[in-house]
């Protein structure tokens, strides 16, 4: 996480000019970091999603430690998997890359503003990233998981730091901005095919043996609960500040903060 805000800072400093006044870059930075305090406080403090993530946790690792996630494995591989489907993968992967990923919707985040519907798909994309990713890495290092292509039993939780697959990252990441974008559709059918599409790059990795089902299942479902909890919190605050002369020598500070 630390080099994912590192290339928000470098692309902010960058790009100064996209934006001017209160929605310049380093005010969009700031009001996005105010709102992931209230968006960690609506994920990591609210029971009812710890009970949904630690059941779907429970979930995956009952897969993962039956025999379900290499039978479905084999399955795809023999029935399924072919050379188109190899040529799709290599499309729908890209989404799920950390360094495409985060770089472009930080430049979309800066180049329009807040309270377009980009601006504002953006922000919630990355604001759900931010927010999911510790119990991404959680659940990576902790449950000790491995690749199909590392053995017959990789997909069993080995305990901590054995192994850092238990979940998909790219299935996380890919997932985020389709899902963002079907949350903030009022039609259903729209609503439903992105989220349809928003499994493709948990699918990709299934095809190309670098994950089970399981592990990209898990990592959807955090990008789901994610956005969930960003959707609940609702825009980023904005703080404004105004400064008024009074009489000859005095000034007056307004501070306004948009919530």
């Amino acid at each position: 996480m630390r080099h994912i805000l590192a290339v928000i800072i470098v692309l902010a400093a960058l790009f100064p000019s996209l934006c001017v006044g209160g929605d310049g870059p380093f005010d969009k930075l700031n009001s996005d970091l105010s709102a992931l305090g209230q968006d960690y406080r609506k994920f990591y403090l609210d029971p009812s999603t710890l009970v949904r993530f630690g059941a779907a946790a429970g979930g995956a690792g009952a897969l993962a430690n039956s025999s379900a996630d290499r039978e479905f494995q084999e399955y795809y591989r023999d029935g399924i998997k072919s050379g188109s489907t190899d040529d799709l993968s290599k499309i729908f992967k890209i989404p799920g890359e950390p360094l495409i990923a985060i770089p472009l919707l930080a430049g979309v985040r800066l180049a329009f503003p807040s309270e377009s519907p980009v601006g504002l798909w953006s922000q919630r994309t990355l604001r759900a990233l931010f927010l999911g990713a510790p119990a991404a890495y959680a659940v990576q290092v902790l449950a000790g998981g491995g690749r199909p292509e590392e053995g017959v039993d990789s997909s069993r939780w080995q305990g901590p730091y054995q192994n850092n697959n238990s979940l998909s990252g790219h299935a996380f990441i890919g997932a985020m901005p389709l899902i963002t974008a079907a949350m903030m559709q009022d039609d259903p059918i729209k609503k439903y095919a992105l989220y349809a599409a928003s499994s493709l790059t948990g699918l990709s990795r299934i095809n190309d043996d670098k994950h089970y089902l399981s592990q990209a299942a898990i990592g959807w479902y955090l990008a789901y609960l994610s956005a969930r909890a960003v959707e609940r919190t609702g825009p980023s605050p904005s703080l404004a500040v105004t400064a008024m002369p009074i009489g000859g020598d005095g000034v007056f500070i307004l501070l306004s903060r948009r919530f």
